[in-house]
């Protein structure tokens, strides 16, 4: 399904003038150096293609297909790196002196030269880079002999007459020889022109690419296609996923012989045709490519893409999934940029969207100004090696999606601050289970330490409208215990996790009880217990603010898991407190208002009750600041 899907949106995007995507026989690769050839051969000029940054990155170019190529020698046409198109590599000094010199030691073939060598790196052409460098040469005489183009010409006069040992005796390479040995690809710029966009140059190449595809060596029925036709052995890395190999990790690989069947081993023992692999790897690249149809869930890289050419479905989806959250001060009347009004646009939208969500109604093309049919897919990829993990795969239509995603926001929606986000976003809801003020909180990256598994469990729950998982729920219990305090997405995650269990039926609370701000009415024992530790918190920092050692810091944790032991002496503590605060007589009426509807404290308080305690004392504490021309939101 997952690569079926790829190929349909492939096709999409091939039809889509204003979207560049790889043809049949040509890929993306990351470019840093472009080698300007003279006529004869020579290079003349090294043109620096990486960006400005502080950390220079490689340009992307369309070139001739970059296909696998593990461990063996195999090179690219017109674009290559230093081993293959200097025939020169660099070494750490202990790599070197392993890989090198124990084997020459050792009586082996001692073919390597030694350009230059300090404490740390040899620069050396080596057994290796040699024979790169001679497959690189072969195969452009094979493909390019015949050609009449005075740039492919002067391309294999530097082929033929390039020495790898004079590689330090070229000035202009001896200008970048860093940049050039670190690993970056090169093209060659030929009379002005790149040689690869040369219309001789990709003729030539396409021709030898049908030649090699035909002489495929395995024909066999297509598993996505159904079609007889070339079976892939090897498919093209997927480049982008986080925490994945640099050179990129493969989704559909077998490599060991206990995965063979039936006699067949490696890719054709889950035969994908050439061209099906060729659409399914360069449509995913392409979208993790591509920050728009990308987000981070934990170790989780995330694409989405709808089957259609209209981004809006995708704009949408990516501010459901990924909300930017508000600026602090919303009459802000700082000039707007074009991407602020879009985001307010959006807003609008969504914000429509969940009034019809809440009241039950079903979307419409009116609503999300899209097909609401529109087939919609999340796939989710995490690393494992030199391979990749499907986390999660989604596949519906549009408007569900928007229609489920919307729930959880509703089911989110909890009384908040100005400076807190309305609209939470499921990374920031995961951090919420690491320690407050943390290194790992409060950075940017989308890879935070909390739990692998919790990142797919917590979108599988959305993406399927079922509860939340409890571990992700026991979590966030835990942290607002450690912490003593619970902030507005800890507090909005409680809420929305008890009532999904409320509505599939896994505990006796009722929904109607699980409120957005102060429920007053609200007889759940735990939950006034939540609301009597706030109103004694507060009694005691009415009377001293400056107490090192306060009931949040000694009493929280216990408080909401075993009253019984804790609440008596927390209240012939109280009245301590309120027998010297000037505010102290309201402290006691509302005492005495929670207390109304608790018949005893309970010896214990199990998890479902230990949400409903946290609940009270947020919201409890929320109405303690809350301005009283304000009406307090009721309803979940």
């Amino acid at each position: 399904m997952i690569i079926q899907a790829l190929c349909r949106y492939y096709d999409i995007l091939d039809q889509d003038e204003s979207v560049k995507i790889a043809r049949p026989g040509y890929s993306q690769a990351n470019v840093s150096f472009a080698l300007v050839l003279s006529d004869d051969g020579e290079v003349t000029h090294i043109v620096d293609l990486r960006s400005d940054d502080k950390k220079p990155r490689p340009q992307e170019m369309d070139v001739p297909l970059h296909s696998p190529r593990a461990n063996g020698i195999v090179p690219y046409c017109t674009c290559d790196n230093a081993k293959y198109v200097f025939g020169v590599e660099k070494l750490k000094v202990k790599e070197f002196e392993k890989k090198i010199a124990k084997k020459a030691k050792k009586g082996g073939p001692q073919e390597a030269s030694v350009l230059e060598k300090n404490d740390k790196e040899v620069v050396l052409v080596s057994p290796r880079s040699r024979e790169c460098f001679e497959a690189f040469k072969i195969l452009h005489h094979q493909v390019f002999d015949g050609v009449d183009d005075a740039g492919v010409r002067s391309f294999l006069k530097f082929l033929d007459r390039w020495n790898p040992a004079s590689f330090l005796n070229h000035p202009k390479v001896l200008q970048y020889k860093d940049e050039i040995l670190d690993g970056g690809n090169f093209v060659f710029e030929c009379r002005g022109n790149y040689l690869h966009r040369n219309g001789a140059v990709r003729h030539a190449w396409e021709d030898y690419f049908s030649d090699e595809a035909d002489g495929a060596q395995v024909v066999a029925q297509s598993l996505v296609s159904g079609q007889d036709e070339p079976i892939a052995r090897l498919h093209q890395k997927i480049k982008g996923v986080v925490g994945a190999q640099k050179a990129g990790a493969s989704l559909v690989s077998f490599n060991d012989d206990a995965f063979k069947s039936y006699g067949k081993d490696q890719s054709y023992n889950a035969p994908v045709g050439e061209t099906s692999m060729f659409k399914y790897t360069t449509a995913l690249n392409h979208l993790l490519a591509h920050r728009e149809n990308r987000i981070g869930i934990a170790d989780t890289t995330t694409v989405f893409w709808a089957e259609t050419e209209d981004r809006t479905c995708e704009d949408l989806a990516r501010f459901l999934m990924n909300p930017r959250e508000e600026e602090a001060d919303p009459a802000d009347d700082a000039p707007e940029d074009g991407a602020k009004v879009r985001d307010k646009k959006t807003r609008k939208l969504v914000e429509d969207v969940l009034k019809k969500v809440r009241a039950g109604q079903k979307i419409n093309q009116a609503d999300i100004h899209t097909d609401p049919e529109t087939n919609f897919y999340i796939l989710g990829l995490s690393p494992n090696n030199a391979r990749l993990a499907v986390r999660f795969w989604y596949m519906d239509s549009f408007g569900n999606f928007v229609a489920r995603v919307g729930r959880h926001h509703l089911d989110m929606e909890i009384v908040r601050s100005d400076f807190s986000p309305k609209y939470v976003s499921i990374s920031r809801l995961l951090k919420a289970t690491l320690p407050k003020g943390s290194k790992d909180q409060k950075s940017n990256s989308n890879v935070p330490k909390v739990s692998p598994l919790l990142g797919g469990l917590v979108m599988n729950a959305v993406l399927k409208n079922q509860p939340y998982p409890i571990q992700m729920y026991s979590a966030v219990l835990d942290r607002v215990k450690v912490g003593r305090s619970i902030d507005s997405v800890q507090a909005g995650f409680i809420k929305a996790y008890l009532l999904r269990l409320s509505r599939a039926g896994g505990t006796k609370l009722k929904e109607d009880l699980i409120t957005v701000s102060l429920n007053e009415e609200s007889p759940d024992v735990p939950y006034r217990l939540g609301r009597l530790f706030a109103v004694l918190e507060k009694a005691q920092n009415d009377t001293n603010r400056e107490m090192k050692s306060t009931i949040n810091s000694k009493y929280f944790s216990s408080a909401s898991s075993t009253p019984a032991v804790v609440f008596p002496v927390l209240l012939k503590l109280a009245q301590h407190h309120i027998a010297k605060s000037e505010w102290g007589f309201k402290s006691s009426q509302s005492i005495e208002e929670i207390l109304s509807g608790v018949d005893e404290f309970p010896a214990y308080l199990n998890l479902e009750e230990q949400g409903m305690f946290m609940l009270g004392y947020y919201h409890q504490r929320k109405a303690f600041f809350q301005k009283k021309e304000e009406t307090p939101v009721e309803g979940a």
